[in-house]
């Protein structure tokens, strides 16, 4: 089964299915002070705090920055990782860095013993001059995946830089080749919706698709408010077990390669289904159609 990855932010795994996939891309974008950084730390520490290493790579922060802003949050076990070892913050100018190198994956798997690295953290991940031709973006994916090898990877992006050069539509490829995207958004009228978390994807799992308020409080730092009924909606149903159990029973019943196939196939749909209603017209959908391929 595969593993999942706990995000360490208050409130967030119950929206995500348990949480982020393990050796995945996870992009979190918004504007200016919407807490991506917060984000970032928060995701380091949580796993820090139960014996994972952690490498956090700043483009504009250097360590005596991070160090200032986890005291202001009240996170000051953030030295003590660095003293012990387990948590590597490295500094790279961006503006010097002209072309996504596959250097910045061979440099963390250096700064920290590889096999020990459990979470990577990018912050941002924003220079425009990452994604002006083919074969820089080519390269982002290489890097993406360089990183899926290591370990699970939370990377920021500055959304003011898409509304300005909306022109370049390529630039919003780290976003296709990340596993999940979250939006973080800040009104700024004071009111509880004043920030609000969007989950525009999350590949493989099921997950919350509302606008969910968050506050950044002093001590936790980010915490989603999503209520019971927001929650609710994302785990899946267990009262229409009997309802699966049938059509798993009629899957066997085709046998061979085929039945198998489909027990598979609902085993699936039952473990992720979220809604209301019951799920017997879907069912009735998925043996017309396989019964239709088996006549032919």
């Amino acid at each position: 089964m595969e593993k999942i990855i706990k995000t360490g932010i208050y409130g967030l795994d119950e929206l995500l299915g348990g949480g982020f996939r393990e050796n995945t891309i996870n992009l979190v974008y918004g504007g200016t002070g919407v807490g991506k950084t917060t984000f970032g730390l928060q995701y380091a520490l949580f796993g820090l705090n139960r014996g994972e290493s952690v490498v956090f790579i700043s483009f504009e922060m250097t360590e005596q920055q991070i160090i200032r802003d986890c005291r202001s949050l009240g996170w000051t076990e953030i030295e003590e990782h660095l003293d012990q070892g387990n948590l590597k913050i490295i500094q790279i100018f961006g503006e010097d860095m002209m072309f996504p190198s596959l250097d910045l994956v061979e440099h963390i798997k250096t700064s920290i013993d590889y096999g020990e690295i459990s979470r990577i953290v990018i912050d941002p991940l924003t220079y425009i001059t990452f994604y002006l031709n083919k074969e820089k973006r080519k390269n982002l994916s290489m890097i993406f995946q360089g990183l899926r090898d290591i370990g699970t990877s939370v990377i920021t992006l500055e959304e003011s830089l898409f509304n300005a050069q909306p022109q370049l539509h390529d630039i919003i490829m780290p976003m296709y080749l990340a596993d999940t995207v979250i939006q973080l958004h800040n009104l700024g009228f004071g009111e509880m919706y004043n920030r609000t978390l969007r989950i525009v994807k999350h590949r493989g799992s099921r997950h919350g698709e509302g606008l969910y308020p968050y506050t950044i409080e002093n001590g936790l730092g980010i915490v989603v408010e999503a209520s019971e009924k927001q929650i609710d909606k994302v785990k899946p149903k267990t009262i229409f077990d009997g309802v699966f159990k049938k059509a798993e029973e009629k899957a066997k019943e085709i046998g061979g390669d085929l039945g198998a196939r489909l027990v598979v196939k609902i085993n699936a749909l039952r473990q992720n289904w979220t809604r209301e209603e019951s799920p017997e017209n879907v069912l009735k959908l998925l043996f017309e159609t396989e019964e239709e391929i088996i006549c032919w």
